[in-house]
């Protein structure tokens, strides 16, 4: 399968490099607290792009996200991609619950789903390898370090997964694990916060 992703990897590129399409779990969090089976219409590219979505979350331990829509490789543009996309949840010591897609390319857990110039799928950020174009600013890098550190400590793999939610490790109690988990948690959002101010006054300036 040709596209963007598909084969090996060149060097590290930022979303707003490519242009990526991106579909935020937020865009879903109203009709992710019940069950819900819907379907709609989203647009981007000031409407030159569109995808189909169906949500079903009757089953909340099978919830899932189907997209359909063209690919953005100009070599098969008019070839439909329809993709399942499993969705699962997390329950943060605060209580309530998180909600993530789980990135049909990896099997991790990600809050967001990238289709780049050239892609066939929306994927997590890390399946495409794609960096921030504020990695490089010193709040977001202090974070981000932050974040790798707490994340390595809870069983990730540090700078590769900083922004993904690691599993339990086997050896380490409930209570630790969610005491460091929440203080990751917050680390990961203020970065993610940081990335998005950055990332929007770039885009007004370019």
């Amino acid at each position: 399968m040709g596209g963007f992703g598909s084969g090996r990897y060149g060097g590290t590129v930022t979303a707003e490099a490519t242009a990526s399409y991106v579909f935020p779990i937020s865009s879903l969090r109203p009709f992710l607290g019940e069950e819900h089976r819907l379907s709609a219409i989203t647009l981007f590219d000031e409407g030159k792009f569109s995808v189909a979505i169906r949500l079903d979350t009757s089953n909340s331990s099978a919830a899932f996200l189907e997209l359909t829509h063209k690919t953005r490789d100009d070599r098969d543009g008019d070839r439909i991609m329809t993709d399942r996309i499993q969705l699962t949840w997390t329950t943060p010591t605060y209580g309530g619950r998180r909600w993530w897609f789980v990135c049909p390319r990896t099997g991790r857990l990600t809050a967001k789903l990238f289709l780049p110039l050239g892609g066939w799928h929306f994927w997590s950020r890390q399946a495409y390898r794609l960096g921030y174009a504020c990695q490089r600013d010193d709040c977001f890098g202090r974070l981000q370090r932050r974040a790798a550190k707490l994340n390595r400590q809870l069983g990730g793999e540090g700078w590769s997964s900083w922004d993904d939610p690691p599993t339990k490790p086997k050896w380490m109690r409930w209570r630790t694990y969610e005491r460091k988990y929440e203080r990751w948690e917050r680390v990961v959002e203020k970065a993610n916060e940081e990335c998005a101010v950055r990332a929007a006054r770039l885009l007004k300036w370019i």
